[in-house]
């Protein structure tokens, strides 16, 4: 089986952090400059030569210790996310709401997160320790081993994604259902005729309940599954 030697270099990276004796530069302050880059003008302007103006070295300095922005930006995603919240002693259901809450605003705080495109499996320390944080509750709640993944990764998907679209999305106000009501006929959308006579399509811009809602839902065929 072939091995792609670029995700082998990130994966080493992710667990391996060192630092030249000929130098102060090290992987933690290149991934900590491009963070506090990303941070205040977003991930489109990370760039090793950035990255390295702003640690006062030149780009190829950077190259002896990340190979490329790839691995940088992997390494970022990672040291970013921190260590999950810490085990509650609570019950599995407030368990993975609480895990749900955090990766919330850790996605808020860090918008450009939401822009690096997920091309595999998690890998790296902080990654792993998020994705235990939210499998063990799962298994406490009586599911099956082999849907384990499967949910999880529902679950981590439906907050990522909503997330993205709450710092993306521009209100509509109040006006949104007037305007539906302008064009959506009984005949052709049944459902959102009926939702916008009863005036429920208003958008405030606000998706949070959308994922409280849907979580919940989720939870509950849970909690109801046979013992």
């Amino acid at each position: 089986m072939s091995v792609d030697k670029s995700a082998a270099a990130t994966f080493r990276l992710l667990w391996e952090t060192k630092k030249s004796a000929r130098s102060s530069l090290s992987v933690d302050g290149i991934v900590e400059a491009a963070i506090a880059l990303a941070d205040a003008e977003g991930l489109g302007a990370v760039s090793m030569q950035r990255v390295a103006g702003e640690l006062g070295y030149t780009a190829m300095a950077l190259y002896r210790h990340v190979p490329g922005k790839e691995q940088l930006v992997a390494l970022m995603v990672d040291r970013a996310q921190g260590s999950p919240p810490a085990e509650s002693g609570k019950e599995w259901r407030a368990e993975i709401l609480n895990w749900a809450d955090a990766a919330w605003d850790f996605y808020l705080a860090h918008p450009w997160t939401l822009r690096v495109a997920t091309t595999g499996a998690p890998t790296g320390p902080n990654e792993l320790a998020w994705f235990e944080a939210l499998l063990r509750p799962l298994a406490q709640s009586g599911l099956a081993a082999e849907n384990l993944v499967a949910t999880a990764m529902f679950v981590s998907s439906a907050v990522r994604d909503l997330a993205r679209i709450a710092t993306e999305i521009l209100p509509s106000g109040s006006d949104y259902g007037n305007l539906l009501a302008e064009v959506v006929q009984s005949d052709r959308f049944p459902t959102l005729a009926s939702l916008t006579t009863s005036g429920t399509l208003e958008d405030d811009g606000n998706v949070r309940p959308a994922l409280d809602f849907g979580l919940n839902l989720i939870l509950d065929g849970l909690g109801a599954q046979p013992s």
